[in-house]
């Protein structure tokens, strides 16, 4: 069974309680820019049960809440509406660790302070510099008011897109995935980095990933990564967030999110397969995280969607 969703409702940085003081000078890069390479680490969960169903979340560029196309379970709920991100007092430099904090606000303005687990995590926080460079996939604590919070780096200056991708609860209804975004500007110098040319393998931490199969807009296809170790023999794949890998996708143009867990993985050999699509034809950069020899890894791709 799989599930795709698609974003509508846009939710910008002006207008939505977010309260930005930068300090410094400060170089913002559009979001057409394009973007290179970036290893995030991330802390991991392990001993979960593996998903072995696919759940593809879509945002447009500015996108919150989500469509629910095919599936029946409780995360076919429909998504929430109208909520949004809010940053109370924020103040990101780059290449200094900094406390982010935010809510997630209800349409009433009121806080969300109920979420459902969704692989492993009430929450995912999902940061890209607007060039496609500097993904980070975080998992930020929640305190009883609803602030969650975590450490973050920003390594230059720019524009960054911040994705929030839960399963909210309010009173006695439990929405499907939601998905709220908004972008940020981190002081300091930063300058934008070419899209790296197409290609079907990467190299992340002495793996070698490979890449089969065609990423399709709006019609699902079927996309597999083998990922090899030092002397290309298969790598013995670890749980990460109850799953073998974790896809996502952003669009060059205008940043559209998409998210994708595995439709099936052969842990032994190596092998993640993913069945799903992206909302628009174009360039994307393809940001697959997997976890072996202890630690989770992320292989990047550029795709030309047709």
């Amino acid at each position: 069974m799989r599930f795709f969703f698609r974003g509508a409702t846009v939710v910008s940085v002006a207008g939505v309680s977010l309260f930005l003081a930068a300090c410094g000078s400060s170089t913002v890069s559009s979001p057409s820019g394009s973007s290179a390479v970036a290893t995030t680490v991330d802390s991991m969960s392990m001993g979960a049960t593996p998903s072995m169903t696919d759940h593809s979340t879509m945002t447009d560029s500015m996108g919150a809440t989500t469509m629910p196309m095919s599936g029946m379970d409780m995360h076919d709920q429909a998504p929430a509406s109208g909520m949004k991100l809010s940053f109370p007092s924020t103040t990101f430099a780059a290449g200094t660790q900094t406390p982010l904090a935010f809510k997630i606000l209800n349409t009433d303005g009121t806080p969300v302070v109920k979420y459902e687990v969704e692989q492993t995590k009430e929450l995912h926080l999902i940061l890209v510099r607007s060039d496609l460079t500097n993904y980070q996939h975080l998992h930020p604590t929640r305190a009883s008011d609803g602030t969650w919070s975590v450490p973050v780096t920003f390594a230059v200056g720019g524009t960054y897109r911040v994705v929030a991708d839960f399963v909210p609860t309010v009173g006695s209804t439990t929405y499907g995935r939601t998905t709220v975004t908004a972008d940020v500007t981190v002081s300091g110098t930063g300058a934008d980095t070419p899209l790296p040319a197409t290609s079907t393998t990467a190299t992340v931490d002495g793996y070698q990933v490979t890449m089969t199969g065609t990423v399709a807009a709006m019609t699902d296809s079927t996309v597999s990564f083998a990922v090899t170790a030092t002397g290309g023999a298969p790598a013995a794949l670890d749980q990460y967030l109850g799953a073998y890998g974790h896809l996502v996708a952003f669009a060059k143009s205008d940043l559209a999110y998409t998210h994708i867990h595995p439709a099936s993985a052969e842990q032994a050999s190596g092998m993640i397969h993913f069945v799903g699509h992206v909302a628009a034809s174009g360039p994307h950069r393809l940001f697959l995280q997997f976890a072996a020899g202890g630690k989770v890894h992320t292989a990047e791709f550029t795709v030309n969607v047709a």
